[in-house]
């Protein structure tokens, strides 16, 4: 299948943004679906509230895209703790209608979840292993995963990602580069672990999985496993910060997110980027400007 023409659903949040640059880069016709604004990543704009119906199915209908890569969700453990109704329209009945709607039109259909699914309780989980999500945002993508599995054989991107945003305030990175670099002391986690990629790596990767035309669930994840204080630790060393500003501390609950890459080191003929060869690349892209 083409690749020459994407649209890219939650195009001003942070991996949407990052996709419209790297997008860019390698010369597709890129069109945003975003509830408003503007962007300078993207071809063209379209504009949709997702919550409502008929809304994602008219855009798509409108620009005949030859991939959707569906970004847009209600992310925030703590948004969809205290409103699951608005999680359920976003997450799951949104991602159904946008699923229809890329069957209807011949679209491939690229869905982001979330290493959420997973109870946390033992980590490095397969793609085969059963979920147990540990909170209603988990809960909603796995219930978005099922309804672009069923209804258009997507392919389903479970991850964990960092990099820069243009609200600089959306990644695990910009938490501790920010605050170490203002000299704030801030607490690092001892007890919760993830595989967190670099957000433009994770795009080169989809990229190379839609061109080789995947479709099921891959974990698209860093090689290493690394707990958030000991992220916090490498970013102070790629940067020159103060480690000495991040306190060992433990979360009141203790997870293990990690998802095993076997599945995607096979397709893609070699082992994922590390988390610190990722944090090299946020510094290189940092120094020359190439951020959202």
């Amino acid at each position: 299948m083409k690749q020459s023409r994407w649209l890219v659903t939650g195009a001003q949040g942070f991996l949407g943004s990052n996709a419209g640059t790297f997008l860019s880069e390698k010369g597709v016709t890129t069109v945003g679906l975003a509830r408003s604004g503007r962007s300078p990543y993207f071809t063209s704009m379209e504009f949709a509230d997702l919550t409502s119906p008929g809304e994602a199915r008219r855009c798509i209908r409108s620009t005949s895209p030859e991939v959707i890569l569906h970004c847009a969700a209600l992310s925030s453990h703590q948004e969809c703790e205290a409103n699951p109704v608005l999680a359920q329209q976003v997450n799951v009945d949104a991602t159904r209608e946008v699923a229809e709607a890329a069957q209807e039109c011949g679209a491939r259909l690229i869905y982001l979840s979330t290493d959420a699914v997973f109870s946390g309780k033992s980590g490095n989980y397969s793609e085969t292993d059963a979920t147990h999500p540990f909170s209603v945002y988990g809960q909603t993508k796995l219930d978005g995963e099922q309804n672009a599995r069923e209804i258009n054989n997507a392919l389903v991107i479970r991850t964990n990602f960092f990099g820069w945003s243009p609200s600089h305030q959306r990644s695990i990175l910009e938490f501790f580069y920010h605050n170490l670099k203002d000299k704030h002391s801030v607490p690092g986690f001892t007890n919760v672990t993830t595989t967190s990629l670099y957000v433009q790596t994770l795009l080169e990767y989809i990229w190379r999985l839609s061109a080789a035309n995947q479709t099921g669930v891959f974990h698209v994840a860093s090689e290493d496993a690394l707990t958030k204080y000991v992220f916090g630790q490498l970013t102070a060393q790629v940067f020159e910060l103060d480690g000495a500003l991040i306190a060992e501390s433990t979360s009141q609950e203790a997870r293990n997110i990690s998802l095993a890459t076997g599945k995607l080191t096979q397709a893609l003929g070699h082992t994922p980027e590390s988390q610190l060869s990722g944090l090299l690349r946020a510094k290189q892209d940092l120094m020359n400007n190439q951020t959202p």
